[in-house]
């Protein structure tokens, strides 16, 4: 399992919590993403962790358009990213990443990237995403739309798995 509760941001899950949504994307590192050393530069980690919440929404039926059409706002208010090793021109990477369930009203994530030729950890990553409603108020409850999405979470008809 990707999660790792009670460190960083992720809020600790209770015990009877489901399984993580799980998602796995894959992409190559393009040349817009390397620094003159030919090393991706920091700063687009953030874009691969949108990736991998891409797929996992995608994989579960929890797509931004859905967040659109429900009159939501999902931005991020933590990101916490861990270097473990560069990725460079050329190399293709997995974005392996868990949705963790939490009673809080906010979307927790969890990343594992690596590098495909050699199953080497890149980095691991944490997001933290509040709700906001059509007036930009923060939610204190849980919509509607994610209500149905957790009651089906719940009953185990989604995640546990990388597709």
């Amino acid at each position: 399992m990707l999660t790792r509760r009670g460190r960083g941001c992720v809020s600790p899950a209770p015990p009877d919590a489901p399984p993580p949504l799980r998602g796995r994307a894959l992409r190559a590192v393009r040349f817009q993403e390397v620094d003159p050393m030919g090393v991706v530069w920091h700063g687009r980690y953030p874009e691969f962790l949108e990736d991998g919440r891409v797929e996992v929404g995608r994989a579960h039926g929890l797509d931004y358009s859905d967040f659109y059409r429900e009159g939501l706002k999902a931005p991020i208010v933590r990101l916490e990213i861990e270097y473990r090793s560069p990725l460079v021109l050329g190399d293709t990477m997995s974005i392996d990443t868990d949705m963790v369930w939490t009673e809080a009203v906010r979307l927790d994530h969890v990343y594992v990237i690596r590098r495909q030729s050699d199953n080497r950890l890149v980095a691991t990553a944490r997001t933290v995403q509040l709700l906001l409603d059509k007036d930009d108020a923060l939610c204190l409850l849980w919509p509607d739309y994610f209500l149905r999405l957790r009651r089906e979470w719940r009953l185990g008809r989604l995640g546990g798995r990388h597709d």
